[in-house]
């Protein structure tokens, strides 16, 4: 590993071109996108995104739909009993 990139990591080959707000900012999204995450359904840490908000479970082969870097589990759905009068 090259001691040059070790405080800035992914953005290394920014340079000082773009300042170091940017390149933090570029690296919190990169380290959010290579994460992995807990599956809501099989509860294990194997989701991973894919693509732009799409995250996979790799144990349960389940896909989600979620924000565009960091995942967010779907939220739970409760069904309510409705009572019609007519």
């Amino acid at each position: 590993m090259s001691r040059r990139t070790k405080s800035v990591g992914s953005t290394g080959w920014m340079g000082p071109k773009y300042g170091i707000r940017i390149r933090r900012r570029v690296q919190e999204v990169d380290r959010a996108a290579k994460a992995s995450y807990v599956c809501p359904k099989c509860s294990t840490m194997t989701v991973r995104r894919v693509g732009s908000g799409l995250f996979h479970c790799r144990r349960c082969e389940r896909t989600f739909a979620s924000d565009s870097y960091n995942f967010r589990p779907p939220p739970s759905i409760f069904r309510t009993e409705t009572t019609e009068e007519k």
